[in-house]
């Protein structure tokens, strides 16, 4: 749908791993005990003043106008959100988003979207809380999948929850379920095996990314991996990838 959300930390994070690992329940889905609401992460729900709700009201009116259908002009606004989001500019995707959700607030991707710049701002909560939403409308698609995964592995990193790191795994398995040649999914359960600890694993995950896209290889990453444990196929040793 968008780009992927930026995972800048994972280069970071990966050199450093959590010592242990507690039960946690094997649940995929977060649970009701969050207190955010969609008001919360959609903004243009709550108006901060009823000149700002005339001038939400006044914009709907004229695109109505301009746009043959809500749906119409929504899909838009998502469109022009989308292009803001993908050349790094999130609070102007988000405002986009914001607009769009007024024409037509059934549109799935305007929570798709909104959580991918609430994960590209490290708001894990947030991100989440609304990608889940999305999801409920869109249950099997693995693009979707892997990026509420990697909002899961982003807390991971602010947090160090294993929750959130065996919920990532999980939910990228299943996406490689859905879509086997999904190489970025590949990569990140390398990087959840590598902090389960599991390095077999990790090395079987990452082999099968870089045969999609050699492109994907970091150096660090393989590195703290051969740390940990050799690659079973042979071909990444310490002197190699210097």
């Amino acid at each position: 749908m968008l780009k992927q959300i930026a995972a800048a930390c994972i280069t970071a994070a990966v050199l450093s791993s959590c010592s242990t690992l507690q039960a946690v329940s094997d649940k995929i889905f977060p649970s009701d005990k969050s207190t955010l609401t969609m008001a919360d992460v959609v903004p243009v729900m709550r108006p901060a003043t009823p000149r700002v709700r005339q001038q939400q009201q006044k914009f709907v009116k004229e695109n109505l106008k301009r746009f043959s259908s809500g749906k119409a002009a929504g899909a838009h606004y998502v469109t022009e959100a989308k292009r803001n989001f993908n050349d790094e500019k999130p609070d102007s995707a988000a405002y986009l988003f914001g607009r769009a959700w007024l024409l037509d607030s059934t549109n799935n991707d305007i929570f798709w979207g909104y959580g991918l710049v609430y994960g590209q701002q490290k708001q894990f909560d947030k991100s989440l809380f609304i990608l889940y939403k999305a999801h409920k409308a869109d249950k099997e698609n693995p693009r979707l999948l892997t990026d509420i995964a990697t909002s899961h592995l982003g807390r991971f990193y602010e947090a160090s929850s294993p929750d959130d790191l065996l919920k990532s795994r999980k939910l990228l398995e299943e996406a490689i379920k859905l879509a086997p040649d999904e190489e970025d999914a590949y990569y990140k359960l390398a990087i959840s095996c590598y902090y389960l600890q599991d390095y077999p694993k990790a090395w079987e995950y990452l082999h099968k990314s870089l045969r999609q896209d050699k492109a994907i290889a970091d150096k660090k990453f393989i590195s703290a991996l051969l740390a940990k444990h050799r690659d079973p196929e042979g071909i990444y040793h310490h002197r190699n990838i210097q």
